[in-house]
């Protein structure tokens, strides 16, 4: 350890002499006062992939990460200034020497030593423009010259600009007054710290839900989700930082509340645990609310720890810990040793006091009466609480917060779960991701052998756009590869490491630089001070916790918790329905992003949401009333019916780690795909509200819509006031009228968002002027008519249409399978409502037709049905707007799978007997029973068999 220590100090020390030409003689500013001295400033400039840029030409795109790599600026594009001490511009800072390092990465000599104060700003664009006594400009990348090696990034900026406004509106540097005075060297790089690891927070928090492609940075800064989530995280660091010291036994006796969150494909939902003692026993409550459909937030207990009873087993291993005996497994739960007025001294549930492996816990308490709630919730931990707490919601009387601060009792070396051959925490070469080391001296390389590019590297990815090279030199030197473009990388940083032995275990410890920490985009730890093992078999990375190396983390008292979750219902949420935030036809995925964000509740598409619309039908209407429809399988393909028919293709469907719905029209064409993204589910009408994001080539665009699910075969009929039929008398049971109909179809019709379900010529006549596309009605309630089912075609009815005309109206049939005197020419049109009307051509029947629902294959209808031998039986005396109501549901069919049926003819009248008068022709009495124009059951031209004798 003591070899580690030594190499560290001479690296740092050599580090500093170099930055600052000359240790610690340095005058000490004063105020504010600018500083007659000069620091050489090493500056890495990242922008996010895709961001708005005049300076494009030297611009590379990095992927996956948001951060990327801006080459070729020159000095114009840097300026720097003194903040004074109530957060003004007050004077600027002489750049005396530039030099591009290539890859990103600039240096510069700058007249100031490092100040908290001293601000670089940087225009990517042109010269950076500012005015002399007001705050910092929007639109300009920002970063505190406050350490030698600066890593200027979007959230680096985001942070320090909202953290400048603070002071700016308090006019006060606050509890950096000091810093800002006398600039301490140690103090400043810790308020540096502070503000990195400030930055680290809201870029996980805020960056996955924003896009920035085609915005430019001043417009990003203008968006009301980034200035409510950065000003909301300084309010919060700001107040945990002036909080005061706090009783920690009473907090304990009391218990206190932290709160965290979950969203991700497997499910969303909040979690909360009280912590307390009772001077003998620690408890442990943990409660949860899963989302599951649109029940509101309910905590339900999950699990108690009691210290002194609860007991674990291996599998409620979470992590491990170096003690005397080897590893040792944690479980996570901490117990509380002893506490006192002034701190607490914890252990985990797995250890002893006599393992000096404990964490001290102090704590600072703070008022909240009176702030946001949406402020003290704003953590990567717990900010998806917020959609559900109004914006202006703020706690009452009563309501504290708690800062804890844990210091671990001795040095710690944690490593991950690694038994039963898991493998989450080895380390594999870059070069062979499949075979991980297995010996530590794998990892070293000899000077001799060191890479020249990324291909050669022997090292590991400690992140996916950071690499470690260890160096068997005389320095113990780490090189950090970053990636700057899609395959190119170069060495970011150096640092050292060191072969020790810990606890009998052979280890190399080594302190990731935090310039490194800040541009991995996923880091994996919560701090710079690592180590490799070789443990069962294969080299292992874990986090050394050094003493007095402190952490901190957030709580709330019980009126805080209360007040929180009394806040919190969906009903806060924006009511259902279709939000066109960002549609446009100019898309690109970040934009895409930004109006899911706008428009998005607490849905999304989830693994298991997704299994449960399998085999089931979203159902569109457009405005137009065209209907669509889409059916995920088992298998992964999809289907896709326009206007109830099924078109043929290969598709294929995925959902991907954003939550996206992935639908591939055409498995051969990877670069034409639609993006869904569920923004909100009405749970009564089964409605899926969706953001779409369609690329096509080159050109995307972004659009809203509306789907209605269905499950297999439940669409219905609304008989609701159906007039029934009396065969005896070949008449409907209940005389309606037309205008009783139109209200029972407006009563039954399932309208949806202003999405009707209507007849139009595209859904009967596909196009219009070519026969081929013409349909045909089957009906489910005929033996046969059933889904286009016709097994039985001598008993199914078919309503032939066609797109030939007969002055205004089109030409069509009305054909029975039977034959039975059923295959008369009626004429046909679509009314401005979408009702489809017919009447027969010899007059004798007129009928029209509504769509009351539709699962996107099959039409549920309403039917008004008019008989001219009702109206002119003077026994039945019907009006003509008099008649029957019916409702079935009908499947559409190409008009030519209609069979051509020959009609059955009356057979001819029997000859007069000899000697007999032939008899007078009567005028018929109405249609032959069996046909549609009565409804008979039985066909009279056709034989009948006689009852056989008894």
């Amino acid at each position: 350890m003591r070899s580690y220590m030594g190499y560290t100090l001479l690296f740092i020390s050599s580090l500093l002499l170099a930055a600052c030409g000359g240790g610690s003689d340095a005058p000490a500013p004063v105020a504010g006062d600018p500083v007659p001295t000069s620091t050489t400033f090493t500056v890495s400039v990242d922008a996010p992939d895709g961001m708005e840029l005049a300076h494009q030409q030297s611009f590379s795109l990095i992927q996956p990460a948001y951060a990327n790599a801006v080459q070729g600026l020159t000095e114009q594009n840097f300026a720097a200034v003194w903040l004074d001490e109530k957060g003004k511009i007050f004077e600027s800072i002489d750049i005396t020497r530039f030099e591009d390092k290539g890859d990103g990465i600039y240096e510069l000599d700058a007249g100031t030593v490092p100040r908290i104060n001293a601000v670089l700003m940087v225009d990517l664009d042109g010269v950076p423009e500012y005015t002399i006594g007001e705050t910092l400009p929007e639109g300009l990348f920002l970063i505190p010259l406050a350490v030698e090696r600066l890593a200027i990034s979007l959230e680096s900026t985001l942070t320090f600009f909202a953290f400048a406004k603070r002071i700016a509106a308090d006019e006060s540097w606050g509890i950096y007054t000091e810093i800002f005075q006398d600039a301490p060297r140690g103090k400043v790089s810790l308020a540096l710290e502070d503000i990195n690891n400030l930055a680290i927070d809201i870029r996980d928090t805020l960056l996955p839900k924003i896009g920035v492609q085609g915005l430019s940075l001043k417009d990003l800064m203008g968006l009301t989700i980034v200035q409510t989530m950065t000003d909301g995280r300084i309010e919060r660091f700001f107040t945990e930082q002036s909080a005061t010291a706090a009783n920690v036994l009473a907090i304990l006796n009391d218990g206190y509340w932290t709160i965290s969150t979950f969203e991700s494909n497997n499910g969303k939902g909040v979690l909360t645990d009280s912590t307390s003692y009772d001077g003998s026993e620690t408890q442990v409550n943990e409660y949860s609310w899963a989302k599951s459909g649109d029940q509101d937030i309910t905590l339900d207990l999950m699990f108690s720890y009691l210290s002194n009873s609860t007991n674990f087993g291996s599998e409620d291993i979470k992590s491990q810990v170096l003690t005397d005996q080897g590893w040792m497994g944690l479980f996570n739960y901490l117990k509380v040793q002893f506490a006192t007025d002034r701190d607490a001294l914890m252990t985990d549930a797995a250890l002893n006091i006599d393992d000096k492996l404990g964490v001290t816990l102090t704590a600072q308490v703070y008022s909240l009466e009176n702030k946001k709630m949406h402020d003290y919730l704003s953590s990567r931990k717990n900010y998806f609480l917020t959609r559900y707490i109004k914006p202006e919601a703020t706690f009452s009387a009563g309501a504290s917060g708690f800062y804890f601060t844990w210091r671990p009792e001795s040095e710690t070396y944690l490593l991950c779960d690694n038994t039963n051959d898991k493998d989450t925490c080895r380390v594999y070469p870059v070069i062979t991701p499949d075979a991980a080391f297995t010996s530590l001296s794998d990892i070293r390389t000899p000077v001799f052998d060191i890479a020249l590019s990324v291909d050669e590297i022997n090292g590991f990815k400690l992140s996916d756009n950071v690499i470690a090279e260890f160096i068997e030199d005389d320095f113990f030197t780490v090189r950090y590869w970053s990636r700057i473009a899609a395959n190119e990388w170069t060495i970011q940083e150096t640092g050292v490491w060191a072969p020790t032995t810990a606890l009998g275990k052979s280890i190399i410890r080594f302190d990731v630089p935090d310039i490194i920490k800040q541009i991995a985009d996923d880091y994996p730890f919560s701090g710079e001070q690592l180590f490799l093992v070789e443990d069962r078999g294969y080299v292992n990375i874990g986090q050394v916790m050094l003493e007095l190396a402190e952490s901190n983390f957030s709580g709330f008292d019980n009126d805080a918790k209360a007040q929180i979750f009394d806040a919190a219902t969906r009903d806060n949420l924006p009511p259902f329905g279709e939000c066109d935030f960002g549609d446009t036809d100019l898309a690109n995925e970040s934009l895409f992003l930004n109006a899911i964000t706008e428009c998005g509740g607490d849905e999304r598409f989830t693994t298991q949401s997704v299994n449960d619309l399998v085999d089931k039908t979203l159902v569109q209407i457009s405005e137009e009333g065209e209907i669509s429809a889409h059916i995920l399988r088992g298998d992964n393909s999809w289907e896709f019916y326009r206007n109830t028919d099924l078109e043929a293709g290969s598709r294929n469907w995925s959902l991907n780690e954003s939550g996206y719905l992935k639908l591939l029209a055409d498995t051969n064409l990877d670069d034409e795909f639609d993006y869904w993204s569920l923004t909100s589910y009405e749970y009564q009408q089964r409605l899926l509200a969706i953001k779409l994001y369609s690329q096509q080539g080159q050109e995307a665009q972004i659009s809203s819509l509306m789907a209605r699910e269905y499950a297999p075969d439940t669409l219905a009929v609304c008989s609701e006031g159906d007039s029934g039929w009396d065969p005896a008398t070949a008449t409907p049971v209940t005389k309606e009228t037309l205008a009783n109909y139109n209200d029972r179809v407006q009563q039954c019709k399932e309208i949806w968002f202003g999405r009707e379900p209507v007849f139009t010529e595209s859904l009967l006549l596909g196009v219009t002027g070519d026969n081929s596309d013409d349909k045909a009605l089957t009906f489910a309630s005929d033996p046969g008519g059933d889904v286009g089912n016709h097994s039985n075609e001598d008993t199914a009815r078919y309503l032939k249409l066609s797109d030939d005309f007969q002055g205004n109206l089109f030409k069509g049939t009305y054909v029975d399978g039977s034959g039975c005197g059923f295959n008369f020419d009626i004429l046909w049109k679509i009314e401005d409502d979408g009702t489809l009307y017919y009447e027969a051509v010899d007059g004798s029947m007129n009928e029209r037709i509504q769509i009351t629902d539709t699962d996107g294959l099959k039409l549920a209808i309403k039917a008004f049905n008019h008989q001219n031998r009702w109206q002119s039986d003077e026994t039945l005396n019907y009006s003509s707007d008099e008649g029957e109501i019916w409702s079935d549901i009908v499947t559409l069919i190409d008009a030519s799978q209609v069979p051509n049926v020959v009609p059955v003819e009356p057979p001819p009248p029997a000859p007069p007997a000899e000697g007999e008068e032939p008899p007078a022709e009567e005028e018929p009495s109405g249609p032959p029973a069996g046909t549609i124009l009565n409804d008979g059951k039985t066909c009279a031209y056709l034989e009948v068999p006689e009852d056989p004798a008894p």
